[in-house]
């Protein structure tokens, strides 16, 4: 639009001139501008009006004429005006200029309006727009203050927590002596407790690295048979506790390598599995499954890629409200909730699992139908390209991952026939413990390979070596006697392992020790191992030596696996 608005020195000229023909065409001008033009009397009275005036008061020139302008308007000033248009209800603004002119022998003032509101409502936006930006980065940095808060009480948490749970499982391992029955059993509750709550703290810090923007997942080849073997070792228990029937299908073991994070893939299906425990009735079956498809569920936010691996977990449980499904996946809401709830939880399992999944290039969905049951589908990314490195890692850990994973995971079928013999290797293990531990350290200072292990303090290279022997030897004692079936005994030894075995790894990452440092600690560890079980075993033992030798480096193999994956998580980080 065009700045036609009447100068001074035009005012001047409209003097009424002598000439009609004159003030005729200085009429028809006026009448022509894009700018409202008003005539306006000393009583504020419009004299003239002009067509572009009429169509921004939505009237006629003629009706406007003889009508009060409607705010005072004085020569010299700018000022701005609100608009009510007539039958619209509308609000326009207009911008006027007054100036001071003779109009037909009479002086008047002569107001030019300008329709300003597309301008109003740009300035409008522009402040609303700047207000929001200020809103938003309170906000940020409130949660940013909120998210380090839960950071730092986490962390401050877990460390006594750490604390509890290593004493009571060195108590409960009879470090400190033998044990009666009721001791251990509260030994027992408080390890228990302490997991839980361990449990909800990482599940709040999780939560908190989320919100921060400081929680990073890896982005790597990987098996989805070993997370499953993990999260089961997990479960396991609390499914035998209340009488549920785990199966994992053939599926499973044969799955392709997915792109992501293994340990919170395993992170995710212990969340899963856990839930599907809690709301399953005695008697249920919880049954985790496996494919590749490139046609992922409508339902799943997926970026298009040539395929996708699922893990679902499928309960015979209560199921979900279809009105309550949406609302699952957010921070502290749970299905069964109310001061009156049946399960126990912090309502973060779900939200995290989502935030994971989609964090790897996955997604999480479900479906659920109440009094049938649930399935929870987690989608990770296919690594379409030839894993030679990851595939031939898988090779060299088949026994390990045999131990945990078979068709049915309450049987261990690839132990051998004969387990006779494995509580009195136990006990002879035990009773070269310290030699064999003196051997390793002595070996570890000493090799070429494993330089910074020269100037470290004993303790620093002993670590949890101790502790790891010595519950692999209280495991062959439970595997004898349990007939090779897995057991909740089984499975608690298992867990320990799985924790001094990570712990060990972090511990190492902290000194400085590289991924083949670290294989080459265990590849001593594996051959003094190997020789204290081929002199422990008594003449006409009826356990042979390869199959005694057999057991226990399947739980070396794990303990170096995890080991190695924990050094890695602790590097990035």
């Amino acid at each position: 639009m065009t700045d036609s608005t009447i100068s001074e020195p035009e005012v001047s000229a409209m003097v009424p001139p002598a000439d009609h023909d004159s003030r005729t065409q200085l009429r028809a001008i006026i009448e022509s501008l894009a700018d409202g033009i008003v005539i306006v009397d000393r009583e504020g009275v419009i004299r003239f009006a002009n067509p572009a005036a009429g169509r921004l008061f939505t009237r006629s020139p003629d009706a406007l004429v003889g009508t009060p302008i409607g705010t005072p308007v004085v020569g010299g000033e700018t000022t701005e005006m609100e608009i009510v248009r007539r039958g619209e209800g509308e609000v326009v603004y207009a911008e006027l200029r007054v100036v001071d002119a003779c109009w037909d022998g009479e002086n008047v003032e002569l107001v030019s309006l300008r329709d300003i509101t597309d301008r109003k409502y740009a300035e409008e936006r522009t402040k609303q727009l700047a207000h929001e930006r200020e809103a938003r980065l309170e906000a940020e940095a409130s949660s940013r203050a909120k998210s380090d808060f839960l950071a730092i009480m986490s962390h401050e948490l877990r460390t006594p927590l750490n604390a509890i749970l290593g004493y009571s499982e060195l108590i409960e391992l009879g470090v400190s002596g033998e044990l009666s029955k009721d001791v251990r059993d509260q030994i027992g509750r408080i390890r228990r407790a302490a997991k839980h709550l361990l449990g909800l703290v990482n599940d709040i810090l999780d939560l908190a690295k989320f919100e921060a923007g400081r929680l990073s997942v890896g982005n790597a080849p990987a098996f989805a048979a070993e997370a499953v073997a993990s999260a089961l070792v997990l479960v396991q228990p609390q499914a035998e506790a209340r009488n549920l029937k785990l199966v994992v299908t053939p599926d499973v073991a044969t799955l392709p390598a997915f792109i992501g994070d293994s340990e919170r893939v395993r992170q995710v299906l212990v969340n899963l599995m856990s839930n599907a425990v809690k709301c399953t009735e005695p008697g249920g079956t919880i049954t985790i499954d496996g494919g590749v498809t490139a046609t992922p569920h409508a339902k799943a936010r997926l970026q298009p890629r040539g395929g996708y691996l699922f893990l679902s977990v499928k309960d015979t449980g209560i199921g979900i409200d279809a009105e309550k499904i949406a609302s699952i996946f957010e921070p502290f809401v749970q299905a069964d909730s109310g001061p009156k709830r049946s399960r126990e939880g912090s309502g973060l399992g779900l939200t995290i699992g989502l935030r994971l999944a989609r964090a790897m290039g996955g997604d999480l969905t479900v479906d659920s139908m109440v009094g049938v049951g649930s399935t929870f589908t987690l989608w990770l990314p296919v690594d379409e390209s030839a894993v030679v490195g990851a595939a031939k890692e898988r090779e060299v850990r088949a026994s390990s991952d045999k131990l945990l994973v078979a068709t049915s995971p309450t049987s261990i079928e690839s132990l051998p026939r004969n387990l006779v013999g494995l509580c009195d290797l136990s006990e002879q293990f035990l009773a070269q413990l310290g030699t064999l531990v003196s051997a390793v350290v002595g070996r570890i200072r000493f090799d070429p390979a494993l330089s910074m292990a020269a100037g470290l303090r004993t303790s620093q290279v002993t670590d949890h070596l101790t502790t790891l022997l010595a519950d692999i030897a209280g495991a062959l004692v439970v595997i004898e006697e349990s007939g090779g079936e897995m057991s909740p005994l089984l499975a608690d030894a298992l867990e320990i392992q799985r924790l001094v075995a990570e712990r060990h790894g972090a511990q190492r990452a902290r000194l400085g020790w590289t991924e083949a440092a670290m294989r080459r600690e265990f590849m001593i560890i594996r051959e003094e191992v190997e020789g204290v079980v081929r002199r422990a075993l008594p003449g006409g033992s009826p356990l042979l030596a390869k199959d005694a030798v057999a057991v226990v480096n399947r739980f070396v193999d794990q303990a170096e696996y995890l080991s190695v994956r924990a050094l890695e998580r602790a590097r990035v980080t």
